[in-house]
Formats: structure tokens, sequence, C-alpha cells
């Protein structure tokens, strides 16, 4: 498998992310449903950056042959290729390269702000809210700045495509090609 290590700036966003997490948690975890097997955001089809695709085939590079194996054989499953489910959502609802999943994974359900979405927030969470209820409760240093996010990556994924072909956004499942 051919792989092409994402630049020091990207593990350092992912793990600013991971760590921004913990103040989401803290300002909307009582209206939080998303736990270990919620699946819903993983009913559909997703790309990323290549950036967040190298940094998915970069842990797949050490990933056991027995799911690489699984992984493979699952993109052939009717619901994968219907564009229903995620490759890597495996049959139990959990994500098989959790601790490599791109940011949108990372940040979906709850309550993120940009400039095209507004306050915007998985409907599952939040139960019985509008926008602006969910506005009122959390406190703005607890919702995440989407478009800044989407900033840094952008440059990241730059830096990481410089001099190569690859295109803006690639499939979540092209991590599986060698």
């Amino acid at each position: 498998m051919s792989v092409r290590t994402p630049p020091p700036a990207y593990a350092e966003l992912v793990a600013r992310v991971d760590a921004f997490d913990a103040r989401v948690q803290a300002a909307q975890g009582p209206y939080l449903r998303c736990a270990e097997g919620c699946d819903t955001c993983c009913r559909q089809r997703r790309t990323a950056f290549p950036v967040e695709v190298d940094a998915i085939r970069l842990w797949l590079s050490q990933a056991t042959p027995a799911l690489l194996e699984t992984l493979r054989a699952r993109r052939d499953d009717p619901e994968v290729r219907a564009d229903r489910r995620c490759v890597y959502l495996n049959p139990e609802g959990r994500c098989d390269v959790y601790v490599a999943r791109p940011l949108l994974c990372r940040t979906h359900g709850p309550a993120i702000r940009s400039a095209s979405l507004g306050l915007s927030f998985c409907g599952l969470n939040f139960e019985g809210m509008d926008a602006a209820a969910v506005d009122a409760a959390v406190p703005a240093d607890g919702i995440l700045n989407l478009d800044l996010l989407t900033r840094m990556l952008v440059l990241i994924d730059a830096q990481h495509r410089a001099g190569t072909s690859l295109p803006a956004r690639q499939d979540l499942e092209e991590a599986l090609t060698p």
C-alpha cells in the first residue's frame, strides 16, 4: 500500500479538535445522544480531503490483514454501494477506523457554527430545541467554528497535495486502495 504521510500540522489539528471535544462535552453533554453504536451520521457515503484519506491509509498500513480483508470485502456490501453506509461502519455500528477518522466525523453531532449553515446540529441531539434555544443554552466557546476549522484543513491539505495531481476531495474508501 502506497502511503503519503500527512504533514505534522494535520496531526496537530486533529489533536486540537480532539481536545476541543472535551469543552464541547462539558457545554453540550446533557443534550447529546451521540454514543458508541449511534451511527446515523455514518449512513451515507462520505468524502474527505486527501490529507484525511491518507491519514486513514497510514493507519490502515499498520492494521491486521484480517481487518483489511474485511474492509475491502465490505466495499461490495449493497448498503455501501448504494451510499447508505460508510465502508468503515461495522455491523455493530462502530467505526473500524475510529482513531483515524476524518475531522468531519470527529465533529458531527454536536452544535457547530458556520456562515453558510448558521448553527447546525444532529437532529437526534438537543431534543425539542430549535437553533435559537440551543444557541441560548450552549456557551459560545462550546460550539465549534466550522469555517475556521475548514480553512485550517484546506491549508494543510494544500500543503499535503502540493506537487501531486490529487483531487480536492476523495471518497473515504479510497484509503483502501493500494
